[in-house]
């Protein structure tokens, strides 16, 4: 049996064809549309009316620092004492660099970052310390915390935490109602939401996440 096409139709397919390779192959394109995001990021200043806004532009930065590395999705973080507003502690996505690592979202290295350095331990022989000694700080994320990272935010005994950009199809915020009670019973009563962030803050974090998704085949 043999079959024949239509030469509009072939026409139509490697037309279509041409476009998928071109959107997906078009390192250019994507670098072109970086340097502009990052023209954005560092023009940005906080606005006093929005008191979240020097926290999320410490993470916007970092988030822009992780996509310069190509280390992944473009998702920074900041710890922040909330009683005098000192930054203790940044992180980025680091999935693909140094390295591969795929748990090292923003909030994980974080949280990496910080444990590592404070290094607390249970004193000797009482075993039912728990040394979850984050009463006092803030997260803010450039964007809503995948499940994995809620998880480990709930785990940390983080309070408050804050993030610029929702994230429908991987946030989990959103779906805390959908956790193991397990998990939404010890993160009951504490604070995930978004930002109280400018207008430009929110949107260049959603860029800056989404950035080079339509031409990247794995990772996020």
């Amino acid at each position: 049996m043999q079959f024949s096409l239509n030469p509009r139709v072939l026409a139509l397919c490697f037309t279509i064809s041409l476009s998928c390779f071109s959107m997906a192959e078009d390192p250019d394109r994507d670098a072109v549309e970086l340097s502009e995001i990052e023209k954005i990021v560092l023009s940005l200043t906080p606005d006093p009316r929005y008191p979240h806004d020097p926290f999320i532009l410490a993470a916007l930065k970092e988030a822009l620092r992780a996509k310069r590395e190509k280390s992944g999705g473009g998702v920074g973080a900041c710890l922040v004492r909330e009683s005098t507003g000192e930054i203790v502690e940044l992180g980025r996505n680091r999935q693909f660099a140094p390295h591969f690592r795929s748990d090292m979202h923003a909030e994980m290295d974080l949280l990496d970052r910080y444990e590592d350095r404070m290094k607390i331990t249970r004193p000797p022989g009482n075993t039912s310390y728990a040394p979850r000694k984050m009463d006092g700080f803030v997260l803010f994320s450039s964007v809503e915390p995948c499940p994995m990272c809620l998880s480990r935010i709930i785990n940390a005994g983080l309070k408050k935490t804050y993030y610029a950009a929702p994230d429908p199809e991987g946030g989990m915020v959103h779906k805390f109602d959908d956790l193991p009670a397990y998990w939404k019973n010890a993160g009951a009563g504490r604070i995930y939401a978004e930002a109280d962030c400018s207008p430009a803050m929110k949107d260049v974090a959603a860029r800056l996440f989404r950035h080079g998704q339509r031409y990247m085949k794995t990772g996020n």
